[in-house]
């Protein structure tokens, strides 16, 4: 059984059983205490928690997760992977244990097809009503049920024995978990306790009864028992594709062989090379589903976790023999193997080709050009502690590779590990800890590149920046620094495109969603307009300039102008955002709360976690009130306090935002209080007119709305009264009747269209009927091989459907059609009694879909294909016709 066919096995069992389908969400959960997410269930944690109330109390999911805990054993064993997909099925305070248990087994036996005789079942220690269901639910005996505690010395919060949880507070509960026994050939007899690799976890069921806290406590009951189970993709596909280990599936044997022919390396002719062709396979694969989600490389949180895999990747490509620092390409080649294999499964990746190619090329050139002076480094150091016969790896020279070199610290360690040393971290987290502040800040860099050693050489020399612009638009410096890629500058003339460093600014450095300002820098010699302001590294802010006039040097005297009108424009806008926050989670619950947005002079983009779309009742009661509140010009204040006093004042910190301990609370009104660097309009009524334009998803319970404010709404609102004005000349009637009208000529065109399928479906059936007729025979079997451009999508499906009907013995039937954009549709149809004499769809199709580049997916009796090189159809349609009747004569 492929891979997606496990998956629609198990999201359909479960639809059957009146849970709602969802489809994966994003790997950036929707939740500060989770890095990434890593189970399926994240995404439900609300309605776990009881903040939310979901629109069906049983859902089930596909969910692809992401787990770096042990990525030093990814690759080194046969299945450990980084990222996954998790099959879930959930109660939200419906059923429980009994019909998890039942239902689990109902699936494994009588769909899946595993065998009941081997299959064995783990609970928590002190779980015997879960015992006792299993004993009446299923067949499995006393003798292969194991109970399984929590190790000595640790806590719950870190067991993942048969009490399970996110590993942050949140939901959690004791569970249960199905074992297969895959036969003496892996080892000991006895049960999951005794032999894991024998006795394959496949299947958990998380009994969701408490709620815990950061540090593992239990603190009570959650108020609904619930369930939340987890089946792993990778694992089941291991087991019905009876294949040792994960990169034998299909999900990962086009990858490696793609790695094998990058590299000239065969799989299976040395077990250390065999270990790079997994690393690269698995972290490329993993790498691209990161990307595609959002996530980009940084020397921090997701973004650190993406760019260690992506190092990992280069360097085991390196160690296959490829000459990356001499410009070999090793991730881009392979994200289009990952892309191709893995398009029918998680459609956004082909929409986000482009970034996650980009993306991951340029990391690759960053790294690929550190890494022979960094390996270089490693080995120097190799020698050093081999002369003084030690056994330590020094942590200096990991922190130096880390910071010089961008070596992630993991890569230094199995470096060490394979040269038998052990990595000194408690220095190179003493030397981490010196610089940290700085080095989350300094992640980000500068337009050109620049390298934060250069930002760290201009805060020394100017000290921290002080920022004036919350009081004033002008103001009187001194040009700290200049800063090119290259380094520090002595001077920068007419066209050149720099960064400046000041002591003291009114520019606003991007922060908190709002945009950096723009103006104009002026010394005695010249003029830089400035384009951008950013933040460098903790404390020092940079200017991104074009030297527009004359040249300009360091220690000049300057004047600074900011851009007013921009920067009113935006601060509207910022303030519309918290008024705008703060209605939200009113109309909407609390639960719409700020996850991301975007400040930019005259319209904004908020971003909230809500798992529907938001009604155009709704949204018209939001812009109503945001309006109103306007209208009423609440006060706008701001108060500086510490961290502590501004929660305890009721102070809302945004998702994703990071605060001191001392910060800036701005006050709106009665109804808003946030914490808040950015800048702000003095009074509400300043903010003019705020016009929502737009409210979509961007992901699985993540919404976004835009909206207008001040000038630019007060545009937006003339443009569509004009267009509205447009539309009822256009049908001849007043505008208050254009709406009536317009739905009046839609209900018609619907009946045409409804009239015009009726006449495709007759002519569809005829167009049967002369198919059937003209079928050739194969050792008595009917086979229609044809081409039938213009018939695509549904219409083909339903062709070739009554194609077979037609069909007076067992039958094959094959149809392709090119479509308008120049691709390729094929679709193959079996009769019910040929597919009962072991004939299958799939295979038959496979080869054609490679031939117009694509691939095959389907049941038994019915599979479909797509390709983008429609030019071959002719071609791909004589393969099909070679599988179909040698296909019919074997199963003759």
């Amino acid at each position: 059984m492929d891979s997606l066919t496990i998956r629609e096995t198990f999201l359909r069992f479960y639809e059957e059983r009146g849970a709602q389908r969802y489809s994966s969400a994003p790997l950036i959960p929707n939740d500060p205490g989770l890095l990434l997410t890593i189970a399926g269930m994240v995404p439900f944690k609300p309605y776990f928690l009881g903040d939310a109330t979901p629109p069906n109390p049983r859902a089930t999911s596909y969910q692809k997760c992401v787990r770096t805990n042990d990525i030093e054993n990814v690759g080194r064993t046969t299945r450990h992977l980084s990222s996954f997909e998790m099959l879930g099925n959930f109660s939200f305070g419906d059923y429980f244990k009994r019909e998890a248990i039942r239902w689990s087994y109902e699936l494994s036996v009588e769909h899946f097809g595993l065998d009941p005789e081997r299959i064995w079942v783990t609970i928590f220690e002190t779980d015997d009503e879960s015992e006792q269901l299993w004993l009446e639910e299923t067949d499995i005996p006393l003798e292969r049920i194991q109970r399984v505690g929590v190790p000595d010395g640790a806590s719950r919060l870190d067991a993942s024995d048969n009490f399970w949880s996110t590993g942050a507070a949140g939901p959690c509960g004791p569970c249960s978990e199905l074992n297969y026994d895959r036969g003496p050939e892996w080892g000991q007899e006895g049960g999951p306790l005794v032999n894991g690799e024998r006795y394959l976890e496949y299947y958990n069921l998380v009994f969701m009864q408490q709620e815990q806290d950061g540090d593992g406590k239990v603190l009570g009951d959650l108020p609904a028992k619930s369930v939340d189970t987890g089946l792993g993709l990778e694992r089941m596909a291991v087991l019905l594709q009876d294949v040792p280990d994960v990169f034998a599936t299909d999900l990962f044997t086009p990858l490696i062989a793609a790695a094998e022919e990058l590299s000239g390396v065969r799989y299976g002719d040395d077990a250390e090379r065999d270990v790079s062709l997994r690393v690269v396979a698995e972290h490329v694969r993993t790498s691209a589903m990161l990307i595609a989600d959002g996530v980009l490389p940084s020397k921090e949180g997701r973004g650190y976790v993406l760019r260690r895999l992506l190092r990992r990747a280069v360097r085991h490509g390196q160690l296959l023999g490829l000459d990356l620092a001499g410009g070999t390409q090793l991730l881009v080649p392979m994200l289009d193997a990952v892309l191709q294999t893995n398009l029918q499964m998680y459609p956004e990746l082909a929409k986000q080709r482009e970034l996650v190619t980009r993306i991951a090329g340029a990391e690759e050139r960053d790294f690929a050009a550190r890494l022979r002076a960094g390996l270089d480094r490693v080995d120097r150091a190799l020698e050093d502690v081999r002369a003084g016969d030690g056994a330590t790896f020094p942590g200096d020279v990991t922190f130096e590779l880390h910071d010089t070199f961008g070596f992630p610290v993991d890569l230094t360690a199995e470096i060490a590990e394979e040269a038998g040393l052990v990595l000194d971290r408690d220095r190179f987290e003493a030397l981490m800890d010196e610089q940290r502040q700085r080095a989350r800040a300094g992640a980000k860099k500068g337009g050109g590149g620049v390298p934060v050693e250069v930002y760290r050489q201009a805060a020394d020399e100017v000290g921290p920046t002080e920022f004036l612009g919350y009081e004033q638009l002008t103001a009187e410096g001194t040009i700290g620094a200049l800063v090119g890629p290259g380094g520090a500058l002595e001077g920068a003339s007419e066209g050149d495109s720099i960064e400046v460093v000041l002591g003291r600014t009114p520019f606003y450095a991007e922060g908190g969603g709002q945009v950096g300002d723009h103006g104009v820098i002026e010394t005695e010699t010249g003029r830089l307009r400035v384009v951008d302001t950013q933040p460098a590294i903790e404390g020092l802010q940079t200017h991104r300039v074009v030297v527009e006039a004359g040249e300009v040097r360091p220690g000049q005297a300057a004047h600074l102008v900011v851009d007013g009108e921009r920067r009113v424009a935006t601060a509207r806008s910022h303030s519309a955002t918290h008024i705008l926050h703060a209605t939200m989670k009113e109309v909407l619950g609390d639960h719409a709360q700020q996850a991301g947005s975007l400040v930019q002079p005259g319209r904004l983009r908020f971003d909230f976690p809500h798992f529907e779309p938001v009604s155009l009742e709704q949204l018209g009661e939001i812009e109503r009130t945001i309006n109103a509140r306007v209208l009423r010009d609440p006060h706008v204040t701001t108060e500086v306090m510490s961290l502590d006093d501004a929660r305890a004042a009721g102070a809302v910190a945004n998702f994703g935002d990071k605060y001191g301990q001392v910060v800036r609370v701005v006050t709106i009104g009665e109804f808003s209080k946030e914490l808040c660097g950015g800048t702000h309009v003095p009074s509400g009524a300043t903010v003019g007119n705020i016009y929502l334009v737009r409210e979509e998803s961007i992901g699985s319970n993540t919404r976004r709305i835009e909206a207008l404010t001040g000038a630019d709404a007060y545009r937006y609102a003339r443009h569509e009264m004009q267009v509205a004005e447009e539309v009822a000349r256009l049908v001849d009637t007043p505008t208050t009747e254009a709406v009536a009208r317009v739905q009046a000529l839609l209900e018609r065109l619907k009946a045409v269209d409804k009239e015009l399928a009726k006449t495709r479906r007759a002519s569809l059936s005829q167009d049967a009927k002369r198919l059937a007729d003209e079928a050739t025979r194969e050792d008595g079997v009917a086979v229609v091989i044809a081409r039938v451009d213009g018939v695509v999508g549904d219409d083909l499906r339903t062709l070739a459907s009554e194609v077979r009907g037609h069909l007076a013995t067992q039958g094959v039937v094959v149809l392709g059609a090119a479509t308008e954009d120049g691709k390729a549709q094929l679709i193959c149809a079996l009769t019910s009694d040929l597919a009962d004499a072991g004939v299958e769809a799939r295979p038959i199709l496979h080869p054609a879909a490679q031939v117009v580049g694509g691939g095959a997916g389907g049941r038994g009796d019915l599979a479909q294909a797509g390709g983008k090189n429609g030019s071959a159809l002719d071609e791909a349609l004589k393969v099909a016709s070679a599988e179909a009747r040698s296909a019919v004569r074997g199963g003759a």
